[in-house]
């Protein structure tokens, strides 16, 4: 069986080969990730495949590339104890509400 990241050989268009700056949030995402990595080694890019690999096709296939990751962050911050679900959800609410959404 093949890895959701696996798309060797499959029907598909020209690869778009053009740069694609990261926009502000992604170095955001990017950020919190080496912040994190450097406070625990074990926090790896290997664990984040591996997080990304988990998710369903549909999933990984309808997230930009940024999005993956922090969908895989989100994941090893609880596989790894650092929060929980529960934390995660109140903050986003407390976020959405601030924002007036």
């Amino acid at each position: 069986m093949r890895a959701v990241s696996d798309y060797g050989g499959q029907p598909a268009g020209p690869v778009d080969r053009d740069d694609h700056p990261p926009s502000p949030r992604d170095k955001r995402i990017d950020a919190m990730k080496s912040l994190v990595q450097a406070k625990d080694p074990l926090f790896t890019s290997d664990v984040s495949r591996r997080a990304q690999e988990e998710l369903d096709q549909a999933t990984y296939d309808s997230l930009a590339y940024y999005d993956r990751w922090l969908v895989a962050f989100r994941r090893n911050l609880v596989e790894r104890g650092y929060l929980s679900e529960e934390e995660i959800e109140r903050r986003m609410a407390e976020l959405r509400a601030r924002a007036g959404g």
